[in-house]
């Protein structure tokens, strides 16, 4: 019963933009870049191994440098979703992630 009383209800969609993640705290954005970076060069590695170890590097060897970059490319576009931003950081510093595309 509560479930299709829940359900009749309007969803409203909303989506998560780099301007609401640049108000969380540094340590909780680092961590979130941590996370998501570190899952990108696990997938990455299942096609490309050369290509994931270019982004660990990229990161994990100058991870202060590598999220003040980050960061600052947020500014500039807030309007876009934080993983959108880490994956055009990511492609702009190791090339394109189009692996088995004609």
């Amino acid at each position: 019963m509560a479930l299709a009383v829940a359900m009749t209800q309007p969803v409203k969609a909303e989506t998560f933009t780099s301007a609401e993640f640049l108000k969380w705290k540094l340590s909780s954005q680092k961590s979130y870049f941590r996370t998501s970076i570190g899952m990108a060069g696990l997938i990455i590695g299942q096609s490309n191994k050369e290509h994931a170890r270019c982004v660990e590097k990229w990161y994990f060897k100058r991870e202060r440098d590598a999220a003040d970059f980050i960061l600052e490319t947020m500014r500039r576009f807030p309007s876009y979703h934080p993983r959108g931003v880490i994956l055009a950081v990511l492609e702009k510093q190791c090339g394109k992630f189009s692996y088995g595309k004609n």
